[in-house]
């Protein structure tokens, strides 16, 4: 089975396939329309985070833009932080949040039930096939605030991250091709 990949900087990748990033910018445009596999590559890339790509690959405080708004969440009243069990993070109200809340909150709930585990692996893989996502449409004028100035927009939909990521594959450029051995 040939799988359609695109590589994205991690941990962008992982926003991707957790539906909260629904944009990805590029300088070319493709007629391709379908599902990606999302492909985490072995560069650390995101607007507003430190370079990281001096430490080993993948580090937990990737996320530490969205670790440090929990104190500010929980002051909205958009989630409850539990930090007697180690930090334990719920979301109020599920059904009256907006999917990017949720979204948002699928990764925290994940990222630290991983961490709490005591797993020694890695959570965010880099050089991995991680997640889909429909590429569904691209346009130049997207009201995301993920979208950039002059990109072009690849609208991204029906994210989802694999339980198992397909790790040891290496980043290509472009829209490439990886084959499954059936």
């Amino acid at each position: 089975m040939e799988l359609t990949c695109l590589s994205v900087n991690n941990p962008v990748s992982y926003l991707i396939c957790y539906g909260i990033k629904e944009v990805e910018n590029r300088s070319w445009t493709t007629r391709y329309r379908g599902t990606l596999h999302i492909h985490s590559s072995g560069r650390v890339g995101f607007r507003g985070m430190p370079d990281f790509s001096r430490f080993p690959m993948p580090v937990l405080h990737e996320f530490d833009e969205f670790l440090t708004e929990i104190q500010r969440m929980d002051e909205a009243g958009v989630y409850i932080g539990i930090p007697d069990e180690g930090v334990r993070v719920e979301l109020k109200n599920e059904r009256r949040q907006p999917e990017n809340v949720v979204n948002q909150y699928r990764l925290l709930a994940d990222v630290y039930a991983h961490y709490r585990s005591g797993d020694q692996s890695p959570f965010f893989h880099a050089n991995a096939i991680i997640g889909t996502a429909d590429l569904v449409d691209i346009v130049t004028d997207s009201e995301s605030e993920w979208a950039e100035p002059d990109r072009y927009h690849w609208i991204l939909e029906n994210a989802r991250v694999f339980d198992t990521p397909m790790t040891a594959i290496r980043e290509r450029a472009g829209l490439w091709t990886y084959t499954l051995n059936e």
